[in-house]
């Protein structure tokens, strides 16, 4: 598929914005000021800066989330043609890099995803049609964004709060993307608005 315009890949909000772009700079900014609060008030106290015990295991459960998020946007990869297949790509690329920040952070391996999470949304992401695709990673980076913003408050140390805000940011802005892609690129209270509830990880969950 030939899109015309800026590549639904291009995440840059730093450039000249279209009105999309605009949009994927309010989405960001949004989610950066509800990180930054939380993260505010958790370090207002001498926090440390490398993550507690209590921070590993809960990072150990938002870490298995992006491994399953990187293989089910790979899974799609396979699946679209075009400018969406390049999309599914850099997104699980993402995925995978904060995979393997949170287990640089943490010491914890990366190659164990979340069965669970993968399982249930696998024949979503099962698709070829773009407008389906862009639904089912719609309801999965809201989904990360709402339980990574849920871990954040619970974290104690400096390392692991400013690593999962950089992921709630970045991914709050990916779930404006296929918001749009979703066919809600004119609805302003669908692109900006998150009403996903949290997952219950195991070892330490919202």
């Amino acid at each position: 598929m030939n899109s015309k315009g800026p590549s639904l890949v291009d995440l840059d909000t730093t450039e000249r914005a279209s009105s999309r772009r605009s949009l994927l700079g309010l989405g960001g900014i949004v989610a950066a000021g509800t990180a930054v609060a939380i993260a505010s008030s958790t370090t207002a106290a001498a926090a440390p800066d490398k993550p507690t015990n209590a921070d590993r295991i809960a990072l150990n459960a938002a870490l298995r989330l992006e491994l399953a998020a990187r293989d089910l946007y790979q899974q799609a990869a396979a699946e679209l043609d075009g400018d969406v297949a390049q999309l599914a790509s850099v997104v699980a690329k993402n995925h995978g890099a904060y995979a393997q920040a949170i287990s640089g952070a943490t010491g914890i391996s990366a190659n164990e995803r979340n069965e669970d999470v993968f399982n249930s949304q696998r024949s979503l992401f099962a698709v070829s049609d773009a407008q389906a695709f862009g639904a089912a990673a719609r309801t999965l980076e809201n989904i990360a964004v709402a339980t990574h913003t849920a871990l954040l408050a619970n974290y104690e140390s400096i390392d692991a709060i400013e690593l999962t805000a950089s992921i709630i940011t970045t991914e709050s802005r990916q779930a404006v993307v296929f918001t749009s892609l979703a066919g809600f690129a004119s609805n302003l209270d669908e692109m900006l608005s998150n009403s996903a509830a949290p997952l219950e990880l195991a070892g330490g969950a919202a």
